[in-house]
């Protein structure tokens, strides 16, 4: 059983609008139905759980009765790792996906490659090499250089194993806020695989991203 958990409970705050940006449209769309088609499109993905803003639980139903692999809508929480654990209650096992409901571009292709990896490895993330210098800088004051080769831009949708995602989400403490689930599992010594993630593999948060994606679809 492969499920994917599709995330889609913020506020888009770096949107600057009222509405979150997984409902902005994007070529007559919402963002997330776009997401949503990538994954009902996917033949090794069995299931969705979508997990929604709890304010926008009807919008969200509305976009998801096109999609009958979507079997669970359920709320999120404040913090992206409370809406992870939220839509990780409705799996019991097999194989976990948690992608960005704001990466509508997420391709088939790619999505069979993390599913293949982590039945694998266990753990997989999609990244792109960096390809501009990375500077740690603290204060507006350039503190290191960081080695570029070393230096990987980290994608989603990230693939787990059920048990390894629920072991490491039980170790997570309340006040700890994390980004990424990989993270987390890495904590319980379990090497993460990476593979090759795409280049229009785009997160929208900002207005700039909404101009990229409708030139991409353009």
């Amino acid at each position: 059983m492969v499920t994917a958990i599709i995330v889609a409970a913020g506020i888009g705050k770096r949107m600057k609008s009222e509405v979150p940006k997984q409902f902005l449209s994007l070529k007559g769309k919402p963002i997330l139905a776009h997401t949503l088609s990538c994954f009902q499109k996917a033949v090794v993905v069995d299931q969705i759980i979508l997990v929604v803003n709890p304010n926008w639980q009807e919008e969200s139903r509305q976009i998801a009765s096109f999609f009958n692999k979507v079997v669970h809508i359920v709320a999120g929480g404040k913090r992206r790792q409370d809406s992870v654990w939220a839509g990780l209650q409705a799996v019991e096992e097999g194989i976990v996906l948690v992608h960005d409901g704001v990466r509508p571009f997420v391709t088939p292709a790619l999505i069979e490659r993390v599913v293949k990896a982590t039945k694998k490895w266990g753990a997989v993330v999609p990244a792109l090499p960096a390809k501009e210098t990375v500077k740690w800088v603290e204060e507006s004051v350039v503190k290191k250089t960081l080695p570029r080769e070393f230096i990987y831009l980290v994608q989603t949708p990230q693939g787990f194993r059920y048990e390894l995602l629920k072991e490491a989400y039980l170790r997570l403490g309340d006040k700890e806020n994390v980004t990424d689930d990989a993270s987390l599992v890495e904590r319980l010594g379990i090497k993460v695989c990476v593979i090759a993630g795409e280049p229009f593999n785009l997160k929208i948060t900002t207005p700039e991203d909404l101009k990229w994606a409708e030139m991409i679809l353009a």
